[in-house]
């Protein structure tokens, strides 16, 4: 009795702690970050480059998510709004403001987007830890995947899969000014 009553518990809190990221996203955010972000090779890091992110309300229901890229003293600005869509489901959208809407979501703290663009795969992640938001991309070549499956093992239907190139990653640790 004792165990299950500490599992309830244990059950509870992390529900609770789970309900208070979603409520207070991106509230929580809020500021000015800088950083570094480092695209990788194979086996190192091909580019280095400064990155700044934004996150400031605007309205109840839409924040700026302004990201800046600065490659050889040239800015690069993407300055996108975030709209809350289902606060307590996670739901939000990235507006781009030029006809291009990104769905968005935040589950356990980690703002996830997943899209395809000119045949390829894009996921984008923020993880906020403490005063840094940890940004991350993985894109993936959509063009020739790799098909396995599709067969009946051991009386089993193996469904088919495609898996894609990984063709790029980057990554930022962002400090909150």
């Amino acid at each position: 009795m004792k165990n299950t009553l500490k599992l309830i518990v244990i059950v509870c809190t992390l529900f609770s702690l789970n309900s208070f990221s979603q409520e207070s996203f991106p509230k929580n955010w809020e500021g000015k970050y800088n950083g570094e972000l480092e695209l990788f090779g194979v086996d190192s890091i091909k580019m280095k480059l400064k990155v700044k992110l934004d996150i400031f309300q605007k309205t109840d229901s839409v924040y700026q998510w302004k990201m800046t890229y600065i490659f050889r003293g040239k800015e690069d600005i993407r300055d996108y709004e975030l709209i809350v869509v289902d606060k307590k489901k996670g739901i939000y959208k990235i507006d781009e403001k030029n006809s291009i809407v990104i769905n968005s979501y935040l589950k356990s703290n980690i703002f996830t987007s997943f899209f395809e663009v000119s045949k390829s795969f894009i996921i984008s992640t923020y993880t906020k830890v403490n005063n840094t938001i940890e940004f991350e991309i993985i894109s993936g070549d959509g063009k020739n995947p790799v098909i396995s499956g599709n067969s009946n093992v051991n009386n089993e239907d193996i469904p088919e899969v495609k898996s894609y190139f990984v063709n790029g990653r980057q990554k930022a640790i962002l400090k909150k000014n």
